[in-house]
């Protein structure tokens, strides 16, 4: 208990930080209306040096929303209202927090009276822009569920809200057609971890450190988040959205009548293209130095958007003076022609097969040679009759096949034993076939059969020269 007493003392007469001296300066008595200087300051302090900047800042508005000081509860106000258009998503999760709405409704009575004062009717107004703004169009919504809780408990106590202007809704976030770097959408996605990280460190609780323990890791890289974006889609799919906002508006514009005054919705795409189009340009400039395959291609297409966007605000201050404007269709070049048709006209060889262009063949009436098969060359010949070669040869002439092939007779076998009968019976019928060796392989197996005595007297040499000289035949006939 002494220790809380003196921490209290302590607080009590330490000196006031530089945020704090600047918020009471901003919401002091002897101001009439706000500084909107001294509010961008504080704003420009919170979003340079973060941390529990937009804690403290956010916190140390509620006594004076909560005072008996209209005026100083209406300038609390009106630097909260800059805190939360301008500080981005470290001082919307601090407003979206259980502690702030509950300490920023704490005066506020059960039921609504008949008559509202200022400062209730400014904080409910306020609610009713966060909710529709912050809670539907944020990236981080899951964050600010708290906000949508608090409207349904007033809304429920009956408590009625204002009605909002689209103005100031429009300017609580960017708006939604900004265009936003790959490299842009991940550092706003670091910062707002980073500033929730941060207040769960200072509640310090069990709950909020074993959550901060895990956005941790997620930070540093040790683990995947499982809400993980996929910043390149996100990129194309803003370039695409421009592309058909400016295709569409381009299209509108060239149809349109001079005569007639342009219509609310060519001017509201009008107005989304051009505030887009500063932008372009700076990311056109800032992509210039790229080098990679990736950055040419997009550069190529903020170039186009940016020349479409263009020609479309020249066409709309012709259409204001009375005159039609003189705009090209989408994807022809300067000259009114396709890019294809003019890149065709330009080429001196065309790849193309256009047989319609090309000139009628002329016919040939040369004789046309058929090539020869194998087949043809081999037609003519035959195995049983030779044709005799003209003499201009330098070969001698062939004879006939019953001349020049005399039957072959064995000489291992008796001349009047049967099997030479039949040998030279065989070799007359069959002498017209020159390949048929039969005849030899019949006389070979006689032969072997035959004691090595009739072999020797019958071919007059050694018996090992005739046991050689059969198995050499038999040798050649297998």
């Amino acid at each position: 208990m002494a220790f809380n007493l003196q921490s209290a003392i302590d607080d009590l007469f330490k000196p006031p930080t530089r945020l704090q001296s600047l918020v009471d300066r901003a919401v002091g008595p002897q101001r009439d209306e706000p500084d909107l200087a001294l509010n961008l300051d504080i704003c420009d302090l919170v979003n340079r040096k973060k941390g529990n900047y937009p804690h403290d800042a956010v916190f140390a508005l509620l006594p004076y929303i909560n005072g008996r000081a209209p005026a100083q509860a209406q300038l609390a106000l009106t630097l909260l209202d800059n805190l939360v258009k301008n500080c981005g998503h470290p001082v919307h999760y601090q407003i979206g927090s259980r502690e702030f709405l509950n300490e920023l409704f704490r005066r506020f009575p059960e039921y609504q009276p008949s008559l509202t004062n200022a400062v209730h009717y400014r904080v409910l107004e306020m609610l009713q822009e966060w909710r529709v703004s912050l809670c539907q169009r944020s990236r981080y919504r899951e964050d600010l569920q708290r906000i949508n809780d608090m409207y349904a408990l007033l809304c429920r106590k009956g408590w009625r809200f204002p009605r909002i202007d689209s103005d100031n809704v429009a300017v609580v976030l960017e708006p939604e057609d900004t265009l936003k770097t790959k490299e842009e959408l991940e550092k706003e996605d670091m910062d707002a971890m980073q500033a929730k990280l941060q207040e769960l460190l200072r509640r310090a609780t069990p709950r909020d450190l074993r959550e901060a323990n895990k956005l941790m890791k997620v930070i540093t890289g040790y683990e995947q988040s499982t809400k993980q974006r996929d910043y390149n889609k996100e990129w194309e799919d803003e370039l695409q959205a421009l592309e058909h906002k400016s295709t569409v508006l381009h299209e509108m514009l060239r149809e349109a009548d001079p005569g007639r005054p342009i219509d609310d919705t060519v001017q509201e795409l009008l107005n989304k293209c051009t505030s887009s189009l500063t932008r372009l340009r700076r990311l056109i400039a800032e992509h210039e130095a790229g080098e990679g395959a990736e950055e040419r291609g997009d550069l190529d297409r903020m170039v186009r958007l940016s020349d479409t966007i263009g020609e479309a605000v020249e066409a709309a201050k012709e259409l204001r003076c009375g005159r039609k404007p003189q705009m090209r269709a989408l994807g022809t070049n300067d000259t009114g022609a396709e890019p294809q048709a003019a890149a065709d006209a330009n080429e001196l060889i065309s790849w193309d097969d256009d047989t319609d262009s090309a000139p009628n063949p002329v016919p040939n009436t040369d004789p046309v040679e058929t090539p020869k098969s194998p087949l043809d060359d081999l037609a003519g010949l035959s195995f049983h009759t030779l044709q005799p070669i003209s003499p201009s040869s330098s070969t001698a002439p062939l004879q006939s096949p019953s001349a020049q092939i005399q039957p072959m007779t064995n000489p291992s076998l008796p001349a009047d034993s049967q099997q030479a009968r039949m040998h030279r019976a065989a070799a007359t019928v069959k002498q017209n076939d020159a390949f048929d060796f039969s005849d030899l392989l019949a006389a070979a197996k006689s032969a072997s059969a035959k004691p090595n005595s009739a072999r020797t007297a019958s071919w007059g040499s050694s018996p090992d020269s005739a046991k050689s000289n059969s198995k050499s035949l038999i040798d050649f006939m297998s």
